[in-house]
């Protein structure tokens, strides 16, 4: 996992053009993939993605990594966080193209990012959240230990769905692969973490 370039970042939409989920389903909090098919999608992708880049300060950030399987670009796994030098706590979320789901990456790419932020990083508590349905997710966030805090509602296509939510403190990472870290040190001051 590494930070994307923008010709990158344009490979990573063209990707999600070619399927993220079912159409009939959305895992997602906020519908983007609503958006395939339409004129423009890929440049909106970029343009997101450069917009968040735009709006990074220490305290609060949304980093988002692509991840690799060998050379191919297979999708994003993202750590998003309001306030982190004060509450040391972060979101996850991920998305993979569909022709690289149910072969492990998910769950290797959540303990990379969490290996970031716990060991990297000094964070104090991983979120997720799973929507109704969504049992990859889920799945994932038990097999890394979080343990499950509750639900809420989300309404990403105007309908009231259930989301369940997911945490992870520092006492109770557990890390189940090896992750490098390179790089990281002259970066901790745009992390808020120096």
């Amino acid at each position: 996992m590494r930070w994307p370039g923008e010709e990158e970042l344009f490979t990573l939409g063209r990707l999600a053009e070619q399927g993220v989920h079912p159409p009939e389903e959305m895992p997602f909090y906020v519908p983007w993939t609503d958006a395939i098919g339409e004129p423009g999608f890929v440049e909106g992708f970029v343009a997101f993605h450069l917009d968040k880049r735009a709006e990074w300060r220490p305290e609060s950030w949304n980093l988002m990594l692509g991840v690799w399987a060998g050379v191919q670009l297979v999708g994003t796994q993202a750590l998003r966080t309001e306030d982190f030098p004060v509450h040391g706590v972060a979101e996850t979320g991920s998305w993979l193209g569909r022709r690289y789901q149910r072969l492990g990456y998910g769950t290797e790419m959540r303990a990379a990012i969490l290996a970031l932020f716990f060991d990297g990083l000094g964070g104090s508590v991983a979120t997720s959240g799973a929507l109704d349905g969504n049992r990859a997710s889920a799945r994932v966030s038990e097999k890394l230990g979080y343990s499950p805090v509750g639900e809420k509602t989300a309404a990403p296509r105007g309908v009231p769905v259930s989301e369940q939510r997911f945490e992870l403190d520092r006492a109770h990472w557990l890390p189940q692969i090896p992750v490098e870290i390179v790089g990281l040190e002259p970066c901790l001051v745009f992390f808020g973490a120096a």
